[in-house]
């Protein structure tokens, strides 16, 4: 168990005095933090006066920082809080730990011990969570180079060093879990399903090599003859990537999928049994006609035929060549499979992927309601290990000196400022002291992305001010601040799509000089940093500087014809260029804004959809291998082939709609040509065919391989993931604050601290109303002294994401258990506890 953290029964009797007064929020002059009331630190003192508690609507706390580059600066070794209770650094490091628990979104139970917290702390350390994904990676990624390998490393690795290398992996993992189980009780270790299966993967695979070897010694090592050396614990691997404690996004994904699915069996069931329903009216219909499809296979002659074509009809890939044999015969055939498309495809279709969605998201606001009662109660315990008795009511509260100290070790390299605007945020009673329902929010409100700005002056008003602030210079940063500036390049920019377009490429170095010059003039206004800090910049100095390179050695190799990778290149840049239109018009830019904030989402559900191609990928493979094969450009000129290289290398394709189709090169020979495989199941296009290609070579059981992957990823997974894209893009897109971001606007506006931020002009309007914090170029760049912040525009977490679509469905007091609520007494969380 290790030495339990002391508790905080210590006094020392020093206190600090904070004498915090107001200024006139309404003034917005735009006053600097240094012009602030300054906060005093005295021994054997209290506080004087709580006038603050009172504070009208009109005006609002401030606190001087002291100057200081960091929280270092600030505060001694020594930690007291207001009400004289000292607290020990060990404590406060358990505290630490809990906040950025919280702030993490990290949910796993230690025990309180000085050892157990030092191993916990360990464990988060970025370079054992960098191996472990590594020794993951390279599990996944053996499948490249083991048989069935990738054609250019085909019997390029000895399979023993694809063992070895699965071994040192797997033992990493290994010490993985064991590190885990250092600091953890037994009760949770083993209380956590996602341990049982990680140490079932382990064992497994170790089993599942042995076998090999011994399988590998004895029998023939030619996958063409069976039995072959089989390596079955394969299609288990990608499960290594669900049950680590990182991978919480992930795991949380597939529990939703799977409680999704209870609720859709129903309705699945009901789509199901009308498909089977009208496959028997098709073959009472039909199987007596002897009719045949183009191909010249029967036409609907027995009842599991019939049910898996009315079935590929329901994905409208077959339509409308399964209706055609009937149809040509009489017309109101037609009526029997508009029917059918009608109840099948545009009623249960649209009704299961409306069960889908509804159970899903009902799922998963379960799950954020959960995530984010759990990352309460992390800060309710740091809260509970800091805190200080109210002195003129009853409760506990924070003192900014204990705030201060937190932030020490959580935020080492945040600065004074800062950290004193997150606490004046979350102070939203204004008593210059944070209850526990305020320090609820400290977590959010720490992942709002808050940008400091520090003595706003670019480079070139700093080296040659003169030339700088001359009438020529003033003019020139006039007219590229000005709109009209913006709308002069956006119609180049179109101009040279139209060329481009035309291939009429005698204004090339117009276009690239003038762009060129937009470039410099933006250098020259906005200063070096501003300038790389925008990536829309990056992007266009490397187009228009590889254009000008490739260009220029065009124009210097005109004697000869430039051919190859050279010309696709140079193709590929001036394509690119037209990427400059996005740029050019604003809601474009919100469009790729959007798309940027919900990119970790959209990672998230690729995760998912890679987990379950990669386990039907192993499978295909151990099913269908060489059983197709393609023989390069001559696959389908039987002069030039062995017969036993005719029809893909299988006399059962003679004359098969596969063959025909030239689908030769969709096999499942390695683990990269079978992921393009399911890519084209996914897309439904043709997949019948594709099916039918496999049944031949094999057997007509193997159309249940197809089925099973086609109702999980296409018909389960990929609505899910459409579903969840739509409703993401639709509240980042309408472009609303979350309530932390507002909550942050808001006070920033307030105290004057917002980048950018001027003296009001328009009499009767308040600050709050008419400025907001801005992220963008386009504006005046003001040469302020001391310190302005904004929120600059960042991707998303998932977490965070997640949590902002539901946030106004959760109480932001309520953390999951009765007992912490203020109202009732305080729960005592010992430090050798263990949360419950």
């Amino acid at each position: 168990m290790g030495d339990k953290l002391p508790t905080q029964d210590n006094k020392l009797v020093v206190e600090v005095e904070m004498n915090l007064k107001a200024i006139d929020s309404s003034s917005g002059n735009g006053a600097t933090l240094s012009e602030t009331p300054r906060i005093d630190f005295l021994n054997n003192s209290v506080p004087t006066s709580q006038s603050n508690s009172t504070a009208s609507p009109s005006t609002s706390p401030s606190i001087e920082i002291l100057p200081a580059d960091s929280i270092d600066d600030v505060f001694g070794s020594s930690i007291v809080s207001d009400g004289g209770v000292y607290v020990d650094s060990e404590t406060l490091k358990l505290a630490a730990t809990l906040f950025e628990d919280a702030k993490s979104n990290r949910f796993i139970e230690f025990k309180h011990t000085v050892r157990s917290l030092g191993l916990y702390i360990l464990y988060y350390k970025s370079i054992f969570k960098w191996l472990q994904y590594l020794a993951i990676f390279v599990i996944l990624a053996l499948a490249t180079i083991e048989e069935p390998a990738l054609a250019l490393l085909k019997g390029v690795v000895p399979f023993w060093v694809c063992i070895i290398f699965e071994l040192i992996a797997i033992c990493y993992l290994g010490f993985r879990v064991l590190h885990l189980a250092s600091f953890q009780t037994r009760k949770d270790f083993w209380g956590d399903k996602k341990n049982y299966v990680v140490i079932a993967l382990i064992a497994l695979s170790l089993i599942d090599i042995m076998c090999y070897v011994i399988w590998r010694s004895v029998a023939p090592e030619s996958p063409n003859h069976f039995p072959h050396p089989i390596r079955w614990s394969r299609p288990l691997r990608p499960l290594f990537i669900i049950n680590f404690p990182q991978a919480r996004q992930i795991r949380r994904a597939f529990r939703n999928i799977r409680r999704t699915i209870v609720e859709i069996v129903f309705v699945l069931i009901l789509f199901l049994f009308s498909v089977m329903i009208f496959a028997l009216l098709a073959l009472k219909l039909f199987y007596k006609k002897g009719w045949t499809f183009r191909t010249g296979d029967p036409y609907f002659q027995n009842y599991i035929d019939s049910l898996w074509s009315l079935y590929v009809l329901v994905t409208t890939a077959n339509n409308p060549d399964v209706m055609m044999p009937a149809y040509d015969k009489n017309n109101f055939y037609a009526l029997f499979f508009i029917i059918f498309l009608v109840v099948n495809l545009y009623v249960f279709m649209n009704v299961l992927l409306a069960v889908i969605f509804n159970g899903y998201k009902r799922h998963l606001k379960n799950e954020v309601q959960q995530a984010v009662f759990a990352k309460r109660r992390k800060l309710a315990m740091a809260f509970d290990l800091v805190k200080e008795k109210n002195k003129d009511k009853p409760g506990y509260h924070l003192s900014l000196t204990t705030w201060f100290k937190l932030m020490k070790m959580v935020k080492p390299k945040q600065s004074a400022e800062q950290v004193t605007m997150l606490f004046q945020v979350m102070d939203s009673d204004l008593d210059n002291r944070i209850t526990k329902a305020e320090f609820l929010t400290s977590a959010d409100l720490l992942n709002v992305p808050l940008t400091e700005v520090k003595d706003r002056m670019i480079l070139w008003d700093k080296l040659f001010p003169k030339f700088f602030n001359n009438t020529g210079s003033k003019f020139i940063r006039i007219v590229v601040l000005h709109k009209f500036f913006r709308y002069f390049f956006d119609f180049a920019i179109t101009v040279n799509a139209v060329f481009i377009a035309l291939d009429i490429t005698e204004a090339e170095w117009f276009f690239l000089a003038l762009f060129t010059l937009e470039i410099l003039l933006k250098l020259y206004v906005y200063g070096p940093v501003r300038f790389v800090s925008q990536l829309w910049n990056i992007f266009d100095v490397l187009v228009i500087g590889g254009a000008m390179i490739v260009t220029s050695v065009e124009a210097a190799d005109k004697e000869q014809k430039l051919e190859g990778e050279t010309l696709d290149f140079i193709l590929v840049i001036r394509v690119l260029r037209l990427v400059k239109i996005v740029n050019g018009f604003d809601r474009f830019k919100i469009v790729v804004m959007t798309l940027k904030n919900i990119g970790p989402s959209i990672i998230i559900y690729g995760g998912v959809v890679f987990i379950f191609y990669y386990t039907f990928a192993i499978v295909g493979m151990e099913i269908f291998h060489t059983r197709i094969r393609y023989f390069g450009d001559q696959t389908y000129e039987l002069d030039k082939l062995q017969p036993d290289e005719y029809f893909c290398g299988n006399a059962a394709l003679n004359g098969s709609e596969f063959w025909m189709d030239r689908y030769c090169s969709n096999n499942f020979n390695d683990i990269a040509k079978a992921m393009v495989v399911l890519t084209e199941l996914t897309v439904v296009n043709q997949w019948h065919v594709l099916t039918s290609g496999f049944v031949k070579v094999t057997h007509p059981v193997v159309k249940l391989y197809f089925l099973i992957f086609h109702l999980v990823v296409v018909v389960l997974i990929m609505n899910i993931f459409i579903a969840f894209i739509l409703e993401a893009f639709l509240l980042e897109y309408s472009l609303s604050k979350s309530k932390f971001e507002s909550q942050f606007e808001e006070r920033i506006l307030k105290l004057g601290y917002a980048l950018g931020q001027k003296k009001l002009e328009v009499p009767g309007k308040t600050q709050a109303q008419k400025e907001s914090i801005l992220d963008d170029m386009e504006m005046e760049v003001l040469p302020e002294e001391g310190t302005r912040f904004h929120i600059r525009q960042s991707s998303k977490k998932v977490e965070t994401l997640l949590q902002r679509m539901f946030e106004n469905e959760l109480d932001p007091e309520d953390i999951g258990l009765k007992d912490l609520d203020e109202e009732k007494p305080p729960r005592k969380y010992t430090l050798d506890s263990v949360v419950d």
